[in-house]
């Protein structure tokens, strides 16, 4: 994963502390195995609530969006997938 999303003009509106958050996120992934990427976005996400980090369903969209062009199509089914769940979980 390269650095050009955060020159996505979506992505330069957000909140100060999502950006840097992001920022943490992708030094992370740029040392992550590919097998474990899945386990690294769980605990981020995890990391994100507790502190007080949260994305509308529209900034993960758009992040979702940036993030998977950078990864190989079997890990954006992944992130498809805990998308989806995510989404259904937040419902509840």
């Amino acid at each position: 994963m390269n650095g050009d999303w955060r020159c996505d003009p979506r992505v330069k509106e957000m909140d100060p502390k999502k950006i840097e958050f992001l920022e943490e996120l992708s030094e992370q992934i740029k040392n992550t195995p590919k097998a474990r990427m899945m386990s690294r976005f769980l605990a981020m996400s995890a990391e994100a609530g507790r502190k007080g980090i949260a994305f509308s369903d529209q900034e993960t969209d758009i992040l979702a969006g940036i993030l998977t062009e950078y990864m190989a199509p079997q890990d954006r089914g992944r992130i498809e997938m805990f998308r989806m769940l995510s989404r259904r979980i937040g419902k509840r």
